[in-house]
């Protein structure tokens, strides 16, 4: 099936400008940035990763990034040239109260908004309503299709409560017709396997765009005790392609067939896409990647955006240290699999690394 949204590969082609500036050498701003808005979650998957980053869950709902810092970096990204980010990250950005105003703040300085989110808490009302009027797309983050496998994977009763709000958002999108994109990614575990066709046909009558199924990342070490079973995503084939046909003109299921079935390798040997895609934590760090918001934090944090401003970093000798300590990392050995930055770091390293006789196309 196709792959409109191009979710299981990358949109780098449509930024020539930016790569041509990058490989004269000239410091660029970021085209994308993931960001956290909390250190909590309202749930505990069974999957997440987060809690490799310092994801306290309850204990971590309180801190947050902070409305001033959070509003300035918001038009600091416009100002820069941000092209687009995700209020996605370690933790559950709805935990954050300046949510709502930090994605109009970010449309309105011209960067493409959209969010992550498990959902239970989006307000129905105008504050949810304006959110859908400045987001290019929503995704709401649910692996299950039932109560029951809803309370088994994601430890929480609330299935009914999630099937509500993704309803709210696209009843509101066709009343309002909005351009906004709802869509439902699930993160396959061999726990939860049994939940792709479920789930396909779920999005199918809820209305959403599509529904993306992604694999579980995890570390080398396999913390979360998926890297070592990353061998038995062969044999759910059968079950993903079923619920790729319930795909239909108005409704993909996108199956990330490239990352579920490369066992987590790389064929680059560094990690040269830093300056494209940078990562803030839930409490207003800023990262060239998530796996820093704990593991060497104090090498890797380029800074602090509720004591500094976004500018002022990306023009700091600190950014520069750490975009070159970045590429001093063994991928192979030290990163996680099918990090955010993979696909970039796959396109600029055949750009940096060509094949003979590249003129004959």
């Amino acid at each position: 099936m196709s792959d409109k949204y191009l979710m299981d590969s990358h949109k780098m082609l449509w930024h020539p400008d930016r790569v041509a500036a990058w490989k004269r050498g000239e410091r660029i701003a970021p085209l994308h940035m993931d960001v956290g808005l909390s250190k909590g979650c309202n749930l505990r998957c069974e999957y997440c990763f987060g809690a490799l980053q310092r994801n306290t869950f309850t204990k971590g709902k309180t801190v947050y990034f902070p409305r001033e810092p959070l509003l300035r970096f918001m038009r600091d990204a416009g100002t820069a040239g941000v092209r687009s980010i995700a209020l996605i990250g370690e933790a559950e950005p709805l935990l954050n109260p300046n949510v709502y105003d930090a994605i109009v703040t970010g449309a309105e300085a011209g960067v493409d908004m959209a969010m992550g989110s498990n959902g239970l808490l989006l307000d129905t009302g105008r504050d949810g309503e304006r959110a859908l009027e400045h987001l290019k797309w929503i995704r709401f983050n649910i692996s299950a299709a039932t109560p029951e496998s809803y309370h088994r994977i994601h430890s929480s009763k609330d299935f009914a409560t999630a099937v509500e709000k993704i309803r709210f958002c696209t009843t509101t999108k066709a009343q309002k017709n909005l351009s906004v994109t709802v869509g439902l990614q699930m993160v396959l575990t061999p726990n939860n396997v049994d939940q792709v066709v479920p789930l396909a046909r779920l999005g199918r009558e809820l209305g959403v765009d599509y529904l993306v199924v992604k694999q579980c990342s995890d570390t080398v070490d396999s913390k979360l005790g998926i890297f070592e079973r990353l061998g038995t995503y062969s044999s759910f084939e059968e079950m993903l392609k079923a619920a790729e046909q319930e795909s239909h003109d108005h409704y993909q299921v996108i199956i990330k067939w490239q990352k579920i079935t490369n066992l987590g390798q790389r064929c680059y040997n560094q990690c040269l896409g830093v300056p494209f895609l940078l990562y803030g934590s839930g409490d207003g760090k800023l990262y060239p990647c998530g796996i820093f918001f704990d593991k060497e934090e104090e090498n890797y944090r380029i800074g602090d955006l509720t004591q500094t401003s976004f500018l002022e970093l990306l023009a700091s000798d600190r950014y520069m240290e750490v975009v070159e300590r970045v590429k001093n990392i063994d991928v192979h050995a030290h990163c996680y699999s099918n990090c955010r930055t993979h696909s970039i770091n796959e396109y600029i390293w055949q750009l940096q690394n060509p094949p003979p006789h590249v003129n004959f196309v």
